[in-house]
């Protein structure tokens, strides 16, 4: 099964992105542009020896600046749904990395590396081209530059698994200011709604989907596993693997939520009246409240500490 991409966006997004009939458009920026105000910082160590940093800014000057986009390795990064996907009330799109690459001529594709200081190997690489002077060395030196600039992030950023891509700025589309790079959309593979996606912006993700043939998912979040699952039109069960979103083969009867083998329903679901019964008579803050003293035995015991 081939690699997935996976792009956190508003609920009103879906609209912009489809609106070139036959394509998907993501907005690109330059690194400068980003929300990291450390983008392109995590090359060599700057307080290293003046002579090395003034070689350094002769051969690499300023990186150059290419039209940039970033993915996530998952859809099920709660922060990320909570930030780009605006608290869940959006839509993660999901790309087929492959049919992308076919599509857009010399992609950059890369995973993001997270790490809170310069990368070692490329103090080796610096000093070989300073002291020995060949020409390939610089040229190595370049390119290592390069790649450690556009793919490393502090770790504070961690959470989103990042997969990064560049491209030329031939391959971009100015749209109203805005870089848009389009793709087929028969790389895209799902459309996924959030949680807590309104009625309105879920009918028009169905919509979209129906019209791209791609796959619709909706994610929920369930209360005996950890992590959401996904369910389609036909209410059947979808997880993440750590790779793929692959259809599960045993799932509550009720609300669909991912079971062990020989489970009919999830353990919420199968309680019973008379389990809720003796739960009720198993309380002891019930038989306060009903001896109508619940409140002064709260008021008593959350000032307990503070003489």
């Amino acid at each position: 099964m081939s690699k997935k991409l996976y792009k956190y966006v508003g609920p009103d997004i879906l609209d912009v992105a489809f609106s070139k009939d036959g394509f998907c458009g993501f907005k690109f920026s330059y690194p400068k542009d980003y929300n990291d105000p450390y983008e392109l910082f995590l090359t060599i160590d700057f307080e290293n020896n003046p002579d090395i940093v003034a070689f350094y800014n002769e051969i690499i000057n300023e990186i150059p600046q290419h039209p940039t986009t970033c993915f996530s390795k998952s859809p099920i990064v709660t922060p990320m749904w909570a930030h780009y996907a605006h608290n869940s009330k959006g839509f993660v799109i999901e790309v087929d990395e492959e049919k992308l690459e076919t599509y857009v001529k010399e992609a950059n594709i890369c995973d993001v590396t997270y790490q809170d200081t310069p990368r070692d190997e490329l103090k080796t690489t610096l000093e070989m081209a300073m002291y020995r002077g060949k020409p390939r060395d610089i040229m190595f030196l370049r390119n290592g530059v390069r790649t450690a600039a556009y793919f490393t992030k502090n770790s504070c950023w961690s959470y989103e698994l990042e997969r990064r891509l560049i491209v030329s700025d031939d391959e971009i589309t100015n749209v109203a200011g805005n870089m848009i790079l389009y793709i087929p959309t028969d790389c895209i593979t799902s459309i996924i709604s959030g949680p807590r996606t309104k009625p309105e912006y879920l009918e028009a993700g169905k919509q979209w989907s129906e019209k791209i043939h791609s796959q619709f998912l909706s994610a929920k979040i369930g209360r005996s596993v950890s992590k959401p699952y996904f369910i389609d039109s036909q209410n059947s069960t979808y997880v993440f693997d750590g790779s793929n979103i692959t259809k599960v083969s045993h799932s509550c009867s009720n609300c669909r939520e991912p079971v062990n083998n020989g489970q009919e329903e999830c353990s919420w679901c199968s309680i019973t009246e008379h389990q809720e019964h003796i739960a009720a008579a198993n309380n002891p803050l019930r038989a306060l409240a009903d001896a109508g003293i619940l409140e002064r035995y709260i008021q008593g015991f959350n000032a307990i500490g503070r003489k």
